[in-house]
């Protein structure tokens, strides 16, 4: 197994290093037990990153899409007002779905001269207002339906219909791939026409889709159980986690009671994707383990790579996240 870090081409983490990619590179192969960064990437060419430095790669992630992906310019121009075709790309992808493939083929060329093991996808929907109100407006299938169509097509676009790096399927709490059953996940088994994909648990966002979980204690039996529940065949495809705990559930309890924000409806769409980023930043918590038993939940995935996922203001914070996590995994606190 590999550990990574995340870490991203974003301003919010360069600076640290005085946007110093070799900076960055010393930092990392500095780290105890750390064989590289699973590194998120835009849609900007690529800055000069030292070879070896990038052992995974991290794709944006578009929130709302499905509409567009099914009904194109029509839902693009209604849920997108007066945003250009061209930069629909950061929000959905793309105007139709001739664009959205595109976008997406693009991002894993982009991620391919990298050399990267692989890819994360996140496999999700929603809208905004929805984030809120937990109530829906698509089912885990409809979304996933949606998925191997979309990532069926890209991988045609490419030799021998298989992407150019692996792609790894992450799961989300909102609707889509949860892995809180099985019919998603063997779905995409069953309806991906290439092979070069496997599945990312990340266990925080699994913490997320229970908001009874208060404790870590409670997080980590809850993470179990899920994993215990899962088919074999879904087990198996699981060759990536993104380690980290998530504890909101007092605040997703005091959400939910609350319902959709004042005014809502009347905001512009880039206050309403602010608000209902801000909401999900607190929901996804992204802290260390601190509890040795979290190692239970490694031996149960038995992953091929692990990356510690955290979120920080300080590169201090990141590295004290770290060692509290990487202390908790050795046992050793």
């Amino acid at each position: 197994m590999q550990e990574l870090v995340n870490f991203s081409v974003y301003s919010i983490d360069t600076e640290r290093f005085g946007h110093d990619w070799p900076a960055i590179a010393a930092y990392t192969h500095n780290l105890t037990a750390i064989a590289g960064l699973e590194l998120l990437i835009g849609y900007e060419p690529l800055p000069v990153i030292p070879a070896g430095l990038v052992r995974a790669v991290h794709l944006p992630f578009w929130i709302t899409w499905l509409e567009v992906w099914q009904r194109g310019r029509t839902a693009a121009e209604r849920y997108f007002p007066g945003i250009e075709p061209e930069a629909l790309k950061y929000y959905c992808g793309g105007p139709d779905r001739g664009e959205i493939v595109n976008t997406l083929r693009q991002l894993l060329v982009s991620a391919a001269g990298l050399n990267p093991a692989y890819a994360v996808f996140h496999v999700s929907h929603v809208e905004p207002a929805d984030a809120f109100t937990r109530r829906y407006a698509y089912t885990d299938l409809d979304i996933i339906e949606a998925t191997v169509e979309l990532l069926n097509a890209v991988a045609a676009t490419f030799p021998n219909g298989e992407p150019p790096v692996r792609l790894f399927l992450e799961n989300l709490w909102w609707p889509g791939l949860t892995f809180l059953s099985n019919a998603p996940a063997l779905r995409l088994i069953e309806g991906l026409a290439f092979d070069n994909w496997a599945f990312v648990l990340d266990t925080g966002h699994l913490m997320n889709t229970n908001p009874a979980v208060m404790t870590e204690e409670q997080g980590i039996d809850y993470v179990l159980s899920v994993v215990e529940r899962l088919a074999p065949a879904v087990r198996k495809r699981i060759e990536g986690l993104h380690f980290h705990c998530s504890l909101s559930g007092r605040y997703q309890q005091q959400c939910i009671k609350a319902g959709l924000p004042d005014n809502f409806h009347r905001l512009s769409l880039d206050e309403q994707l602010y608000q209902s980023r801000t909401n999900a930043m607190h929901i996804d918590q992204h802290r260390p383990f601190t509890r040795p038993r979290c190692r239970d939940i490694v031996d149960a995935v038995q992953p091929c790579f692990l990356t510690h996922e955290f979120l920080s203001s300080t590169q201090a914070e990141y590295d004290q996240k770290l060692a509290v996590q990487q202390a908790a995994l050795a046992g050793i606190i």
